[in-house]
């Protein structure tokens, strides 16, 4: 399969920026629930502060458990996985192709000399005639 003026981002974090996400959530939803019950003992509604003083403990109980579960799969690859890429791309015969050409895989549509096409039309034709 052939790619033509594809770009790879380098700054690609490969998902090991949704951990700072996640964390920033949990932060700003346990301060939310924090507000909220002081703003309902000042209007004295105690019935809603009382029904709310459990969601931070929830809140942070569910962080724990995205902690130790999904963690894990942010900070390093497991070990099968990798291994079993290695051989898929060891016994795949394209990819010395593939790395050969993976140096001139991308040129830049505007680095590339211009070609004008042999129809002289006049939306198409240069600005400055050529002798």
């Amino acid at each position: 399969m052939n790619f033509i003026n594809v770009y790879a981002p380098k700054y690609d974090t490969a998902g090991k920026f949704w951990p700072i996400v996640h964390n920033s959530m949990i932060f700003s939803l346990v301060l939310m629930h924090i507000i909220a019950v002081g703003i309902f003992a000042l209007k004295k509604l105690s019935l809603a502060s009382t029904l709310t003083i459990p969601l931070p403990v929830l809140t942070l109980l569910f962080n724990e458990y995205c902690r130790k579960r999904f963690l894990p799969i942010f900070v390093a690859y497991s070990a099968e996985s990798l291994i079993k890429k290695d051989r898929e791309d060891q016994n795949d015969a394209t990819m010395t192709q593939f790395y050969e050409n993976l140096v001139n895989a991308y040129k830049d549509p505007a680095l590339l000399p211009i070609h004008y096409s042999p129809n002289n039309d006049s939306l198409r034709s240069p600005l400055i005639p050529q002798a």
